[in-house]
Parts: structure tokens; sequence; C-alpha cells
């Protein structure tokens, strides 16, 4: 399985710890999806879900990401 961050709104990726593609294939993948969770909380990025992504796509899934902590 891949894990990936992308922004909902503007369909970029991840690609390393301070920039962003367009291209999938350049983005960055997690170990887990607890590590792209904190990877998003610990940089307040907003507008992100996670990607998972299996040999099978119709097993992928999306995951939004929110930060309930406030401030």
């Amino acid at each position: 399985m891949n894990i990936l961050l992308q922004n909902k709104k503007t369909f970029s990726y991840v690609r390393d710890l301070s920039t962003w593609t367009m291209q999938r294939e350049k983005a960055h993948l997690f170990e887990t999806g607890i590590e792209a969770l904190f990877f998003c909380l610990n940089r307040r990025l907003k507008n992100m879900q996670i990607l998972g992504e299996f040999v099978n796509p119709r097993t992928n899934f999306t995951i939004p990401v929110t930060d309930l902590r406030g401030g």
C-alpha cells in the first residue's frame, strides 16, 4: 500500500518536507497513515487528505485531515 498526502483544493501532493508536486509518481510515500496525519498537524496544513492506494484500485481510500485542537 502507498500512503500519500494531497491538498483537496489544489490536488497537489506533498513531494518532500517543503515542496509540492502535481505528479502523483513524484509524491512522497509515507510509512503509515499516522505519520501522514502528524505531518499535516505539525505543519498546520489545511484542506488535506490522506490517500491510501492498493494494487487493486477498488480498495483505495481517502481520509480528510481535520485538526480539532483549535487555535
